[in-house]
């Protein structure tokens, strides 16, 4: 299908809303042809903003780890039997009941003053080699941590403890210092030596603990031990020491083997043999520097800028070179600049100049690093690094991460040796997207003054596009985009761009507009959320307030009044009078005026925003207010001092007090309100405008096909359309914003520019409405009818068609509204959201903690505080410990079963003497095991092994395949991350509320097919059933239903029930009961919303291939 279209996108973190409008012949939206949104999960971890590849990063670093100890612990015993000391049957035996009546930690300190038996010394290494101390090998790595303050500190402590109690070995300090024991309730002591959480008392240094081995060793040696030889002690600390180092990566022939850094180095932009230079070099650091440099302007309050002279360039250079901390409030200083001057590359709102000019460059900061760093070992030694040499330090530091690696590389350089170990501690990331060779190339005309453009011209040309545009774009037309949430909005948006113009071909226009969030870091996002909820709090405290006042409910606009009479201590800025709170939503009493006329900049924030009296409003038309004051200096006089005294928001004060605006300065703030020009705008856009094949029938030029829309002119339009937004009563809000976005066209624009300007000119006198275009005096109605009374709308009954095409039965409304655009036989699809299914089948297998099996059930360790008296009734063996039982239970009961009343203050056991025995934190229950899975525990090889189990993760279900079995209805075997790795699929179907056992088993032959996370289904049942609307909805808060389509959320394996919700999350319901199924059917759904039932019954497929 070919259209003449433009195609308006909504991107958000986790959402893709887009509308294909219809074009006419001059490529202005006349027509909604199809509205849809795609919505899938942020990729990070929902309450951490952490990666997704996190957990599954520990882990395989914990299972490397573990595997190398092991490792290190065979080869320890393999040099053991080598020597002939115990053979790893011997061993095997020693071992295999645990059981010994001295510690190995008094064995650390006897091995000082007697010989030591072959097993007690064997006991002793094989302990030591898995209690090594710690070490990093990078000291740059180790000065990163997080945790490495505590570390050490703990390490600091123990050393002086040592020194202080004269203690000769790490073991002697542990067993005989009271800070490893702890005191039980009734006196007695329990020995710790292990660490804990966020404490690391126990933690030494590796160094340490190979003195105490070589005293061992250098003791029994004496005391005439033969296995303690000199050359047994040096292979055994061979073995005991080694540590793998970072560059090396992985061992066993992984294909991440090797230094990954230097294989996955870029290419060079333009020269494309040479490898990017690491972003810590110097040449690109002072490349940055001088950019930024180039695009400071000096910005006065009446609006006027200029860039740097070429003096106070050099002065923005110096100071950045000298101090890692130059700041803005600094360069102010140092340039000599008055307070009506300010920095283009601030943003400066409510607080004052020197606030926000605390802000520091931030330029240079690995050449800062560096000096510093040097300067340890010999003043001003930078000085002697040349340029050369720093951009290779800086490589050495980005490609290799162990120390040995890089003492070795560094070495290399004519730098002097004691410089070394002062850059070991250094440490950068990143790269830039030119090599050195191109940054050298580019920097003398930087210095210029030129733009990077002009010199990219200069030194390389024209640089024309040799991509050949395609219907099909892919993540690999772009650089890598690093951050995960971005990347896969990036790669989803791709997935719809390339499904409509398979479906409708190529677009003639594509408008863009980004969440605001969209790039941001997590933290960041969370603040902005507080913000927003802060404002809306406020939003409703001053609501009621307004109530009160004006005895309705208040519109938008009356809060905005509300909020400006206040910021402005209740004066109108432009007469100087007070106004009347009374009187403040009366009709024609008072305006909210665009300082900056809205016709000339488009910007509607809150800093362009003043509250005036309605008569000095319609005589300041669409002027700045110096414009208005000019004919009266001494009003002006009067404006400007007001204020100076009332305003304090800055941007808000340069607004009012701009003397003029150059068409230059026009254009500029139209630039800014109109398109978006964040990082990841300009990333989309590019992706876009260079890669994809536009329609050659349009009327736009190349330049235009692709705009990335400003979200503040989306909003503005919506809001004046009247379109509301309600976010919580689902997702369509995203198609209703693509919609807007595909609007914003220039026609649109010249509209909303001539409107407001014809507003804003409105000129009231005794007799009428003055036109200002022919002197006429007109009726307000008269004047309105000729300039435009109602918001300009892309086309005729745009709001009520988008209406129409939202609603659940679009063809219906649309043949109501009897638009001439649309054909009576025209199809019309309703807005489906898609949503991404989840099909993942990796991650953690089960819950961290392992329980004992016991009777068909498990253990579980409850909090007291968690305790209920039901839950008590579970509690295990009770006959083994009655007295505790029944004083748990009798301290239950005397508070009403309330555990966290009943045992906020600390519980003892009871003795039978009537004393008190130990603290009881938590107790024992029985639990049946449902859903629960059998895990190994101790060492898998070791002849002692027995079987816990584990509690599936919570997360860790990956689908249902649900059976039918004629006469007996449906049922559901869900399916967990544990079954990956067994041979067969499991078999046995949920029965409610009965254990694993009693399920019953399932033949393939009744499989239909499997259920995955945002898999669509049909459901129906003989009974009602009810939705509930999310909270804050404004829908109905329940509807019934007894039928239809759903989105499968998840599945309760204890009851036997799942959760569904409505396309596009209006309604959901969290438990519907899979056995009151008289239907049950799939469909699969394609990134536009268009569904087809699946044909059953599936093939059951297994979880590995």
């Amino acid at each position: 299908m070919s259209l003449r279209y433009t195609l308006g996108l909504d991107i958000g973190i986790a959402s893709v809303g887009w509308a294909v409008l219809e074009n006419n012949i001059d490529g202005e939206p006349i027509k909604i042809e199809r509205l849809g949104v795609r919505i899938f999960d942020k990729a990070e971890q929902p309450k951490t903003g952490a990666s997704l590849a996190e957990p599954r990063r520990e882990a395989r670093g914990q299972r490397r780890t573990i595997r190398r100890k092991r490792h290190r612990k065979d080869r320890i015993k393999q040099l053991i039997q080598q020597n002939d000391i115990m053979t790893q049957v011997e061993m095997a035996e020693m071992f295999e009941h645990l059981q010994f009546e001295t510690s190995v930690y008094e064995l650390r300190v006897q091995a000082l003053e007697r010989a030591l038996t072959k097993q007690e010394f064997v006991r002793v290494l094989i302990h030591l080699a898995q209690r090594r101390g710690y070490k990093s090998n990078s000291k740059s790595e180790e000065a990163k941590d997080k945790e490495n303050g505590k570390v050490k500190s703990a390490i600091s402590e123990n050393k002086k403890c040592m020194e202080e109690n004269g203690y000769r070995t790490i073991g002697e300090m542990l067993l005989n210092d009271d800070r490893f024991w702890e005191c039980n309730p009734d006196g007695t002591k329990i020995f710790v030596p292990h660490n804990h959480p966020d404490d690391y008392r126990t933690t030494v240094e590796r160094s340490m603990v190979e003195d105490e081995i070589r005293l061992i060793f250098s003791r029994q040696h004496a005391l005439g031990v033969p296995y303690a030889a000199s050359e047994f002690e040096e292979a055994y600390l061979e073995i005991w020491g080694s540590q793998r180092n970072f560059d090396e990566g992985p061992g066993r022939k992984s294909p991440y083997g090797g230094n990954m850094i230097e294989k996955m180095l870029g290419h060079c932009t333009f020269e494309k043999d040479e490898p990017r230079a690491a972003k810590g070099s110097y040449s690109a650091e002072y490349f940055r520097l001088l950019q930024d440099v180039n695009h400071l302007r000096l910005v006065k309050n009446n609006g006027e800028s200029c860039a740097l002279t070429r003096e106070q360039k050099q002065i923005y250079i110096d100071l950045v070179m000298k101090s890692a901390a130059a700041s803005y409030a600094q360069l102010r200083k140092k340039l000599e600049l008055s307070n009506d001057i300010s920095f283009n590359m601030l943003r400066y709102g409510s607080d004052e100049i020197g606030k926000v000019e605390r802000k520091k460059f931030g330029h240079m900061k690995f050449y800062h690093e560096m000096r510093k760093a040097l300067n340890t070992v010999q003043k001003d030694a930078i000085s002697t690094v040349s340029w050369e040499q720093r951009d290779e330090i800086a490589r050495i530091l980005l490609c290799y991460k162990s120390d040995d690696k890089r003492k070795a590389q560094l070495e290399k350089l004519d730098i002097p040796r004691e410089f070394i170990p002062a850059l070991l501690t250094l440490s950068t990331s990143k790269t830039a997207h030119l090599s050195v060779k191109a940054l050298q190339k580019l920097i003398p005309h930087l210095e210029k003054g030129m733009t990077y453009a002009e010199a990219c011209k200069e030194v390389y040309g024209e640089q024309k596009s040799s991509v050949t545009k395609k219907n099909k774009l892919s993540l690999f037309d772009i650089e890598p985009i690093n951050n995960p949430v971005v990347r896969r909005a990036v790669s989803q948006t791709i997935r719809v761009i390339n499904a409509i113009v398979r479906e409708y071909g190529a677009p003639e226009v594509v408008r863009v507009e980004l969440a605001r969030e969209m790039g941001k870091p997590y933290d960041v996002r969370t603040q902005m959320t507080k913000k927003q909820e802060a404002n809306a709090k406020r939003n409703e405290e001053l609501r009621q307030q307004i109530k009160k006042i004006k005895g309705a409910e208040p519109t938008g606009q009356d809060i905005v009044k509300f909020k400006l009479f206040q910021d402005q201590n209740g004066v109108c800025l432009y007469s100087g009078q007070n106004l009347d709170i009374t009187r403040l939503f009366e009709a024609g009493y008072v305006d909210v005026d665009h300082i900056i006329p809205y016709s000339i900049s488009f910007d509607d924030s809150y800093t362009n925003k003043v509250l005036v009296r309605s008569p000095e409003n319609r005589q300041k038309g669409n002027r700045i207010p110096a414009d208005y004051f000019k004919s009266d200096p001494a009003r002006w006089q009067r404006f400007e001092t007001l204020v100076n005294t009332q305003v304090h928001n800055w941007k808000k004060k340069r607004n009012l007090l701009t003397q003029a605006l150059s068409e230059e300065q026009k254009n500029g703030f139209k630039q800014r309100n109109l398109v978006d020009t964040q990082y990841i705008a300009r990333v989309m856009y590019n992706l876009i405008n260079d890669h994809l094949q536009f329609a050659e029938t349009g009327k736009y030029d190349k330049k235009r096909r692709t705009q990335a829309v400003n979200g503040a002119i989306t909003a503005h339009v919506r809001k004046r359309l009247g379109i509301q937004k309600i976010r919580e009563d689902g997702d369509l809000h995203h198609a209703v914003d693509a919609a807007v976005v595909a609007c914003v066209s220039p026609g649109m624009i010249q509209k909303i520019t001539q409107y407001t300007k014809h507003r804003e000119c409105i000129r009231k006198t005794k007799e009428g409405y003055l036109d200002t275009e022919t002197g006429e005096l007109m009726t307000r109605g008269a004047y309105d009818a000729k300039y435009s009374p109602r918001f300009p709308a892309p086309w005729e009954r745009f709001r009520q068609e988008l209406e129409a095409r939202l609603s659940d039965n679009p063809a219906e409304e649309i043949a109501r509204l009897h638009l001439a655009t649309y054909d009576s036989e025209e199809e019309i699809k309703s807005v489906f959201v898609s949503r991404k299914p989840k099909r993942k089948t990796t991650g953690a297998a089960h819950e961290a903690t392992l329980h004992r099996k016991a009777d068909g059930g498990y253990i579980d360790k409850v909090l007291l505080t968690e305790l209920t008296l039901d839950k008590l009734k579970k509690y295990y063996a009770p006959e083994s410990d009655r007295l505790l039982y029944e004083a748990l239970k009798k301290r239950l009961e005397e508070f009403d079963g309330n555990a966290e009343k009943a045992f906020a203050e600390p519980f003892y056991k009871p003795k039978h003497d009537g004393t008190r025995g130990p603290l009881v934190k938590k107790v024992k229950l029985y639990k049946t095991y449902n859903n629960t899975v059998e895990v190994k525990r101790g060492d898998a090889r070791a002849s002692n092994k027995h079987i816990g189990c584990a509690r599936n993760d919570s997360n860790s279900m990956i689908r249902v395949d649900v059976f039918y079995m004629e006469g007996d209805g449906y049922y559901y075997v869900p399916i967990y991350i544990t079954d990956v790795v067994k041979d067969e699929l499991p078999n046995r179907a949920v029965v409610a509320n009965k254990s694993h056992g009693e399920w019953k088993v399932m033949d393939d032959k009744d499989f239909l097919f499997s259920m995955y996370p945002n898999d669509l289904i049909y459901v129906e049942r003989k009974e009602v059933f009810k939705l509930t609307a999310p909270k804050d909805s404004s829908l109905d808060p329940i509807i019934s239903k007894t039928k239809g389509l759903f989105y499968y959320r998840s599945f309760n394996s204890n009851t036997g029930s799942f959760e569904i919700y409505m396309h596009d999350s209006s309604y959901y319901k969290e438990s519907l009961g899979g056995k009151t199924l008289s239907c049950l059917k799939k469909y699969t759904v394609d990134v536009l919303g268009n569904y087809s039932e699946v044909s059953l019954p599936e093939k059951r497929k297994p979880l590995r291939g």
